[in-house]
């Protein structure tokens, strides 16, 4: 099978998007199929590369900083080379650029019979009166833009319930795939230093609210006495001068530690070897970085709302409300440290990446089938449609 896949990031940064994007890649690479991932060139890197067995073809845009992500130039590549790319099924993924809506726009034109999956990554937060504006504008697009493609995916409940809401979207047009995790190793390592070891990972923006784990650090030294306590914080925003004079301000200097963005094995060495991981973001479409800390071990505290709530089902995961008191967040954290609380067993929801790679087969299988069922060499095989109940969770609650 011949994949195309479209990203309005770069493939290979960090961030959960572009997490997914590489790992359904490389996975179903690894399957034998073939996918191709076009995107702009954000970074002006190599213009093609060969990346873990697929190919990232970037297209730089003379307005890559305008336009909210339309790229006049692929608009020209796709056009030239689709008889050369000649997909099979089209995976698009990232709901807030209008390079996704430009591309479903020009696919369907170029060959309106070949399957469009759109995975939205739909996250809800808007921090300006001019971003929900906008953003009034910009639902009243994707409107037609959602009815227009063959399939859309969605990492939660609550994702897929703001994606039906919001963008009138029939539930049975909707499967929930949640994201995976590396590996899953629940065994954690002996802690020698006595201290309590936070962590958080993630960008430093306001949405993830990292100043409420500073008063939640300050109310854990100051109110319950507790000086053997360290969090560190990995990520780099604009939120970072602030937070760091926060810190500073509460004398909190000697018990946190800001590191930049880490290379993947770094960055789960650090979850594993803490004792408790916190993101209490206002809101978020799934969280993957609380997967891969349960994958680890590693018990959680999240923002008891939009789709992190949906973690506090795993045994190891607790939620809090937010925004927080920063009493309560403490208590909570003594009492995860105190009483050793550990995670596990794990739901079907934490999973590697090459089952869920299996999900997306399964599901580019089932829109190949509906488009070709006259074909003989399909139909010899199991009816894709009938399997994909068993896989997918689906909520018929939906409206």
């Amino acid at each position: 099978m011949k994949v195309l896949m479209i990203n309005y990031m770069e493939t290979t940064a960090p961030g959960g998007i572009n997490k997914t994007v590489r790992e359904i890649a490389r996975n179903m690479s690894k399957m034998g199929h073939e996918i191709i991932v076009v995107q702009s060139n954000p970074l002006n890197l190599d213009n093609e590369e060969i990346y873990e067995n697929f190919k990232i073809i970037r297209i730089p845009s003379i307005c890559k900083n305008y336009l909210m992500g339309i790229n006049p130039e692929l608009h020209s590549y796709l056009k030239n080379y689709q008889d050369r790319i000649a997909p099979d099924v089209v995976h698009i993924h990232g709901v807030h650029s209008l390079l996704s809506f430009q591309c479903i726009l020009i696919i369907k034109y170029l060959n309106d019979r070949l399957p469009i999956i759109f995975s939205p990554h739909l996250d809800v937060a808007k921090s300006t009166l001019a971003g929900n504006y906008l953003w009034n504008i910009y639902t009243q697009i994707g409107v037609r833009i959602f009815k227009s493609v063959t399939h859309i995916t969605s990492c939660s409940n609550f994702e897929a319930n703001n994606i039906a809401h919001m963008f009138d979207v029939s539930p049975d047009k909707i499967s929930i795939i949640p994201h995976g995790v590396d590996s899953i190793d629940l065994i954690k390592p002996c802690n020698v230093t006595h201290n309590i070891r936070l962590v958080y990972s993630g960008y430093l923006i306001k949405r993830k609210n990292v100043d409420y784990l500073l008063s939640g650090l300050n109310s854990l030294i100051y109110d319950y006495g507790v000086e053997k306590v360290l969090l560190t914080i990995i990520g780099e925003g604009p939120e970072k001068k602030t937070l760091l004079k926060m810190a500073n301000r509460l004398k909190l200097t000697e018990n946190v530690i800001f590191k930049p963005f880490l290379p993947r094995d770094e960055l789960i060495q650090e979850i594993k070897g803490s004792d408790i991981f916190l993101l209490l973001s206002e809101s978020e479409a799934y969280g993957i970085v609380v997967a891969e800390a349960l994958s680890q071990g590693t018990p959680c505290i999240v923002s008891n709302s939009t789709a992190l709530n949906e973690f506090t089902n795993e045994i190891g995961c607790y939620g809090i409300d937010c925004p927080s008191d920063s009493r309560k967040l403490a208590q909570l954290i003594l009492d995860i440290y105190e009483k050793k609380l550990k995670v596990g067993p794990l739901s079907n929801k934490i999973r590697t990446w090459d089952k869920v790679a299996e999900d997306y087969e399964l599901l580019y299988n089932m829109m190949l089938y509906q488009n070709q069922q006259t074909s003989s060499n399909l139909q010899s095989k199991s009816d894709p449609e009938n399997q994909l109940g068993s896989i997918y969770k689906i909520d018929s609650n939906l409206h």
